[in-house]
């Protein structure tokens, strides 16, 4: 079955099921240099998608061609990929037969804000649990959206926990904690079984810390265990690494070693 694909577009069809029903995936990739940056591993998640949501599986190299194509003689910009079940008439049901829709969308990257170091707090908002969903990228943002309703400052550094009060993610960002013991980093980020987003820095940086040797796990994080760990940052694959000083109204410190360790995830 053959993908539609559409290259910078200005509008898409209204029947679309990606945006009557937020049925489909979407991939965000920031581009360095005219090269977009961890590419295979956004294709892998998007894969991974398909296969939960049972949306045929769109060639590589198509997609690739398409993402060159969008970038053109573009330096620095951000590529947004939206992958569509497809068009459908009025209802939740459609024809086996639908033909998928990839958008591939060019956006300035100007506007993005990276502060080194950010203060966190926690949104009233609490995550529902849905392991079938977890760790994909579909395209039903509404918790986040809702995370960022149910704060009471309007930034998207905010900590999402889930009905059991486990920390679980930022709103566009996956969280690192960590203890030092004997010069020595311990570092847990959530366990994602139940919900949150596997974010593609997230993995790329724990692949790092193995091959480097630094202890780290995904673990359960209560909410009420915050004052165990000495220090903490967040990552996604557009902004790269922030350091964390302070969560609600707790301090953290911050380790000079440690930011000469992950310089290459800390984008200028």
């Amino acid at each position: 079955m053959k993908t539609q694909v559409f290259i910078n577009p200005k509008s898409i069809p209204v029947n679309d099921r990606a945006f009557n029903y937020g049925d489909g995936l979407f991939e965000t990739i920031l581009v360095h240099n005219g090269e977009p940056l961890f590419l295979k591993e956004h294709l892998i998640r998007l894969n991974s998608g398909c296969k939960k949501l049972r949306i045929e599986l769109p060639s590589r190299t198509l997609i690739e061609k398409s993402i060159n194509k969008s970038i053109g003689n573009t330096k620095k910009c951000i590529i947004k990929i939206i992958y569509s079940r497809g068009i459908s008439s009025h209802g939740y049901g459609y024809d086996k037969k639908v033909k998928p829709q990839l958008y591939i969308i060019k956006k300035k990257a100007t506007h993005i804000r990276r502060s080194l170091f950010i203060s966190l707090r926690y949104s009233k908002y609490k995550l529902c649990d849905n392991p079938y969903l977890s760790k994909i990228k579909h395209l039903n943002r509404l918790e986040q959206i809702l995370g960022l309703t149910f704060t009471d400052r309007k930034e998207s550094n905010n900590i999402l926990i889930d009905k059991n009060d486990n920390i679980i993610e930022c709103i566009s960002s996956n969280i690192f904690l960590y203890t030092i013991k004997k010069n020595n980093f311990n570092f847990v980020t959530p366990d994602l079984s139940n919900s949150g987003v596997d974010g593609i820095m997230k993995k790329v940086i724990i692949k790092f810390m193995k091959r480097k040797k630094i202890s780290i796990s995904e673990n359960t994080i209560k909410q009420k265990d915050i004052r165990k760990f000495h220090g903490a940052f967040i990552c996604n694959s557009v902004t790269g690494i922030q350091f964390v000083k302070k969560i609600g109204e707790h301090a953290l410190s911050h380790s000079r070693e440690l930011e000469a360790i992950l310089d290459k995830f800390v984008y200028e």
